[in-house]
């Protein structure tokens, strides 16, 4: 099972005149893929190939009758959940889910990825984003706190924050409940004592593990923080600094905006204006902000001032694109009960010089939707919709020195276009889909497929093919992989749809 590019970013460098060089970096799963614009290829982790490779070869030897498992088999990798690329485009930020883990790569000439650190939170992160002179990460966790920690760490972080017990330090003791069946005669305190034993008999609870290195709190929300972005803003003086500032959307229809490090913990303002769920923010290059979620529109707002610029409505712009398509109008039950929820919004660079534009994706539905944002009340509107042949992940911008950039979209080639739940029969051909602003309109663009052919269908494919042959051949009854396969769909669903999730259920006391 070939699985989708769950988040892309692309690196673009100008090397001179009208000359650029770009590489394409991928998440599928729990692997890392990347491509240059000279056809140099890798991928990370580099030792699963290497393994792999020397299990075939060793298997390839042996008799069938003598081939015994000795070992078990290996732990499945933690599937990445976020990823973001460094201003300077050196370094690559990514974040696991399972294992709560922080990975800094080093993007080589080759584009090979070296790993030079990984840090695991305490929590399990849903966003990540950089400081302009990067060399701060900002990570929000599942349960409303930003942290900060350095980019890259020095030797002298490695001990910050340790929990390791001082010289000195005794342990803590167990707890021995002082009362005794003896002494206790009421029935109800019998069985309050008779609890306490049972868990002085299950031992000390163990206790949750600090972070043994380098990290601030900045902020906290009451409610679990689903995006983070860093906005400066100049102050028209020559001697002072830009002044920064952190925006966190939470599910509690927040959006706060607090000043930067070390003032984190003073707040500015809030963006109040959604009724539901805050799952996406961007900030456009006029320094206006967009968020969107589980509302029927999105929000453009003058953040500094926490004013509400302009509404633009994306419920009815999906509605319209399903009710025209006769196969997903079927799926469609009831239009008044559609509810839609944002998974992406993206500015796109240098598309048209009057008017500012965003690419939005809501979650489930096959298809880019193109808005002009103008800054005024009313000025923004839908420009076209940009149907795909798979259900919209994520899109980076290939941009040359001149001209309109290229849009790059991920697909899901897994499931049908337009569910979240429902199979495809047969897995889609290409992960990625090209776009380029020509003439007015988004058309397809066939160069980039042709170059990232690899990138797009090939690239961990073969050897997808050659694990499920190694578990055809050690399992003749099949139930082992079709157990696995369904652990597999279970998890891929859960790794690509999750912001239905965050809408909060009628009745719920949060």
């Amino acid at each position: 099972m070939a699985l989708p590019y769950q988040y892309i970013q692309a690196r673009n460098s100008f090397v001179g005149g009208d000359a650029t060089e770009w590489t394409l970096l991928g998440a599928c799963g729990s692997r890392l893929v990347a491509q240059s614009s000279s056809g140099a290829t890798s991928l990370w982790p580099v030792e699963d190939d290497e393994l792999s490779r020397n299990r075939v070869d060793d298997e390839a030897q042996e008799p069938p009758g003598k081939r015994v498992k000795l070992s078990p088999p290996p732990q499945p990798r933690p599937n990445f959940c976020c990823l973001s690329l460094s201003n300077n485009k050196q370094y690559l930020v990514a974040a696991t889910a399972e294992d709560r883990c922080i990975r800094v790569f080093q993007i080589e000439l080759d584009c090979c990825l070296t790993e030079l650190s990984q840090r695991c939170m305490a929590r399990r992160l849903c966003a990540i984003t950089l400081t302009p002179d990067d060399s701060i990460i900002l990570c929000a966790d599942k349960f409303g706190d930003v942290y900060a920690i350095p980019l890259l760490p020095s030797p002298d972080d490695e001990g910050s924050g340790t929990s390791a017990r001082r010289h000195g330090e005794t342990a803590p003791k167990q707890f021995v409940p002082s009362a005794s069946l003896l002494t206790v005669h009421s029935g109800r305190n019998r069985k309050v004592l008779e609890e306490q034993i049972k868990q002085s008999g299950k031992g000390q609870k163990k206790t949750k593990e600090t972070m043994k290195f380098k990290h601030e709190l900045l902020l906290g929300h009451v409610s679990m923080l689903t995006d983070i972005v860093y906005a400066t803003i100049d102050p028209g003086t020559k001697n002072e600094r830009p002044h920064g500032y952190i925006i966190t959307a939470d599910r509690d229809e927040h959006i706060r905006i607090s000043r930067g490090p070390p003032q984190a913990h003073i707040i500015e303002g809030f963006c109040q204006g959604h009724e539901e769920f805050v799952s996406r923010l961007c900030l456009t290059t006029s320094g206006l902000l967009v968020s969107g979620g589980g509302d029927t529109c999105l929000l453009v707002w003058d953040w500094l001032h926490s004013r509400l610029v302009d509404r633009l409505c994306i419920r009815d712009t999906v509605l319209f694109f399903l009710k025209a398509d006769s196969e997903l109008a079927s799926r469609l039950s009831e239009e008044s009960g559609l509810k839609i929820a944002v998974c992406g919004i993206w500015s796109v660079p240098r598309c048209q010089p009057e008017r500012e534009v965003i690419l939005v994706a809501c979650e489930g539905i096959p298809a880019l939707f193109r808005f002009g944002i103008q800054g005024t009340q009313g000025a923004s509107k839908i420009g076209e919709i940009i149907p795909l042949s798979g259900n919209a992940l994520d899109v980076a911008f290939i941009c040359p020195p001149t001209g309109a950039c290229t849009a790059v979209v991920s697909v899901d080639n897994l499931h049908k276009p337009g569910s979240t739940t429902e199979t495809r029969e047969h897995e889609g051909p290409f992960r990625l889909q090209y776009f380029s602003y020509q003439d007015g309109e988004w058309r397809e663009d066939r160069t980039f497929e042709r170059k990232l052919e690899w990138f797009s269908s090939r690239a961990l494919v073969e050897k997808a093919s050659s694990a499920a042959g190694q578990d055809a051949r050690s399992d003749s009854t099949g139930e082992t992989a079709r157990a696995r396969l369904a652990v597999d769909e279970k998890a891929v669903r859960d790794m690509l749809y999750g912001m239905e999730n965050l809408r909060k259920r009628p009745g719920s006391e949060d």
